[in-house]
């Protein structure tokens, strides 16, 4: 059995990591190994499993019952031979992408955030950005799935249902083991400058095609993208680095700064002093995937809102994003919105469903205002005006009836999850009005 903290006269509270969302539970099992996971969900009534907690949407707590997969966090098995890592689900993707690189190998499609679970970041549609590689939940090829009952489920890349649970949300089961499929590592050569709208807007689908990784952070209201690309190199080449100024380390302080401010007009403007002091410079380093792209170090909490559209109607759909964010006095967005880009999949809630995409997240750096943040609303507006998909682990207002309609295979995820879980299991409030 899990090692539980049993309330069973008495409630706590879980929250989230930026303190935007708590719910009650009365119990909490803290999973270890297989056999506590599927023990601990055969005996609940009402079940939600969390790991790091740092969504923006509802969908971690919420039931009576919570499982921390935090501890759950082993590498079961390695084959050299496939490429092939198995691993506990709570694992966190640092530790996992860490193990690969010892072994020489690389996930092709690296999240920018490392401290989050494998578990977690396949069950949402989490993704990195590369020209050719897909999101997170591809490269599972297997896996064991806890169901509603705790009974155990091994599932392979040909099951029937493995299309819908690269991406469920935790609808359909608990991922318990999980085996993820590497390449052979590679080094990158990526240099970084910052390039004006109406060049970056023009050039990035040839960017796209010319180039393994292609970034981009927009810099609202400065005229300007950080724009980040990248392409292999030979072990024994040397191509040249250029470090950025020394003073780039305080942007963060900076940031901090400036945006105590809070009026609109006053960010508007420090968004242009950030850009002037911190990407004015062009810089270029050498490294794997992880080393050169993945932001190692968080110095503060946020909220999120990710929004993505196919790469066909990006600049039509973020020029309104840009323009609406302008004629709208009383907003702003911080830096950065990172832009990145996907090829498609077949995975049914994925927001890469059939299509390539381009993802555009908008990030407000005090979380407490969040519901002030009318930057939130202006880039729902626009992507979802032109048939754009939301994040399923980040911040959106859109209900189901806005929702259903953008994913072809949303009826029948439906479909599955009341016949996986008929007596709605691991549905919460939120998630209740989405998916019950």
């Amino acid at each position: 059995m899990p090692t539980n903290t049993e309330s069973a006269m008495q409630t706590e509270q879980w929250i989230s990591w930026n303190s935007n969302i708590s719910h009650p539970y009365r119990r909490l099992g803290e999973i270890r190994q297989e056999e506590d996971l599927s023990a601990f969900l055969g005996s609940s009534d009402s079940f939600r499993a969390f790991g790091t907690s740092q969504s923006s949407a509802d969908i971690c707590a919420g039931t009576e019952d919570l499982a921390d997969m935090s501890s759950y966090a082993r590498i079961v098995s390695i084959d050299r031979r496939r490429m092939q890592i198995h691993a506990q689900s709570g694992i966190l993707l640092r530790d996992l992408i860490l193990a690969g690189e010892k072994e020489g190998w690389s996930l092709p499609c690296l999240p920018d955030n490392d401290a989050i679970t494998l578990g977690g970041a396949i069950s949402t549609g989490t993704h990195g950005t590369t020209g050719g590689a897909h999101p997170l939940g591809e490269y599972m090829v297997s896996c064991s799935l806890a169901d509603a009952e705790g009974n155990l489920r091994e599932v392979g890349s040909d099951d029937p249902i493995m299309p819908a649970l690269r991406c469920s949300i935790g609808l359909l089961g608990v991922l318990s083991e999980i085996t993820m499929q590497f390449e052979p590592l590679r080094r990158l050569h990526i240099s970084e400058e910052a390039v004006k709208d109406e060049v970056w807007m023009r050039e990035w689908p040839g960017w796209l095609e010319e180039n393994y990784f292609l970034r981009m952070l927009y810099i609202p209201h400065s005229g300007h993208a950080w724009v980040i690309r990248g392409n292999p190199v030979g072990r024994g080449a040397k191509p040249p680095q250029i470090d950025p100024p020394a003073f780039v380390r305080h942007r963060r302080e900076w940031s901090r700064r400036l945006y105590g401010i809070g009026h609109p007009a006053a960010t508007r403007m420090s968004n242009r002093i950030l850009r002037r002091l911190f990407f004015s410079h062009r810089s270029s380093s050498t490294g794997s995937l992880y080393q050169a792209t993945v932001t190692k170090k968080r110095s503060s909490t946020l909220e999120l809102a990710e929004w993505t559209i196919g790469q066909d109607r990006f600049n039509e759909v973020f020029s309104r994003f840009a323009r609406d964010l302008k004629a709208d006095r009383k907003a702003y967005a911080h830096i950065p919105m990172d832009i990145r880009f996907l090829k498609s999949d077949g995975s049914w809630l994925s927001n890469a469903y059939h299509r390539d995409i381009v993802t555009v997240g908008c990030v407000t750096r005090d979380p407490r205002r969040a519901e002030e943040y009318r930057a939130f609303d202006i880039i729902e507006r626009a992507f979802l005006s032109a048939g754009g998909r939301p994040h399923w682990a980040k911040r959106f207002a859109a209900g189901r009836d806005e929702i259903s309609g953008l994913y072809e295979k949303f009826d029948d995820f439906i479909e599955l999850r009341r016949k996986m879980d008929p007596r709605g299991k691991f549905l919460n409030a939120y998630l209740r009005e989405l998916f019950a």
